[in-house]
This record gives structure tokens, sequence and C-alpha cells, in this order.
């Protein structure tokens, strides 16, 4: 009975290929909009080369910024769809055979999932913030101030964030 019963409990594991498959389909859905936005920046590459409007020239750098915003959630959710299948499933062997998969798909524990999950997730920040400076419009000098305790945040969380090699 003991046997039964745990056989089928370390069988359940593999129910998380059901969020491995869906952070997949996710993952692509995402590059597929960020292939929609990479077409809308070359329609307003296209027109302000026509035109040569300052306006059309911030929208094309907000559309770049939005670009690295998508692609980065798109690698996210790969990240931790790699991560899941390696922490409950298997190794993936194809994966071993490759130098990329060397670099990107050490995931030995939830913590490095964590650790890896959220170095993405703060540089999505990162761009996310950028993406507000280039929208603000500083008013006074505490505004300046703001902004510049912003951007040493920033730095610091990026320091803060890098491995530490031993």
């Amino acid at each position: 009975m003991r046997e039964t019963f745990e056989k089928l409990l370390w069988s359940s594991r593999l129910s998380v290929m059901v969020g491995v498959l869906a952070c997949v389909v996710g993952a692509l859905v995402i590059f597929t909009v960020g292939i929609k936005d990479v077409v809308h920046l070359l329609a307003l590459l296209w027109s302000y080369i026509v035109s040569g409007s300052h306006e059309i020239r911030n929208d094309i750098i907000m559309v770049v910024v939005e670009i690295l915003d998508t692609f980065l959630l798109g690698a996210v959710m790969l990240i931790f769809a790699f991560g899941l299948y390696e922490l409950f499933i298997s190794d993936l062997k194809n994966a071993d055979d490759t130098k990329s998969g060397g670099r990107i798909l050490v995931i030995s524990s939830i913590d490095s999932l964590k650790s890896k999950l959220g170095k993405v997730i703060l540089m999505m920040l990162i761009i996310k913030v950028f993406s507000y400076f280039t929208e603000m419009k500083p008013q006074s000098m505490l505004d300046l101030l703001y902004m510049g305790i912003i951007v040493v945040l920033v730095a610091l969380s990026l320091m803060l964030s890098k491995d530490k090699k031993d």
C-alpha cells in the first residue's frame, strides 16, 4: 500500500508538465506580440524618415523600450518553463550538448530558479523605469533629485544582484 502511494505521489510530479507547456505557449505568444511591435517599429521608422518629426522619434524610442520589455517577459516565461522541467521532470539532455545550455539552464534548486528569474525581472523593471524617465519632464529641482535617487537605487540593485565569484 505504501509503495503504491509513493509511486503515485512520485508520478504526480508529471502534472508540472501542464505548467511547463503553458509557459512555453505563453512565451511563444509574447514573442509573437514582440514581433508585431517590431513591425510597428519599422512603420514608425519609415514615417520618421519621411517626416523627420521629433514626436515620431520619441514614439520610436518608446516602442524600442516596449520591445525590450516584451522579449524579456518571453524569456522569463521560458526560463521558468525550463526550470520547472529540470527541477521536477528531468535534466534537458539537449541543453547539456550546447554552449548556451550550460550558461542559461543551470537550475539545481528552487533558489537558483528564483535567482535567475529575479535577475530578468530586475532588468524588466529597469527598462520600465527608463521608459518612465523618457516621458517625465522634471518641473523642479526636487524632481531632478528624485530622478537621481532612482538612478542610484537602480545602480545599487544591479550591484547587489551581481554574481559573486569566489
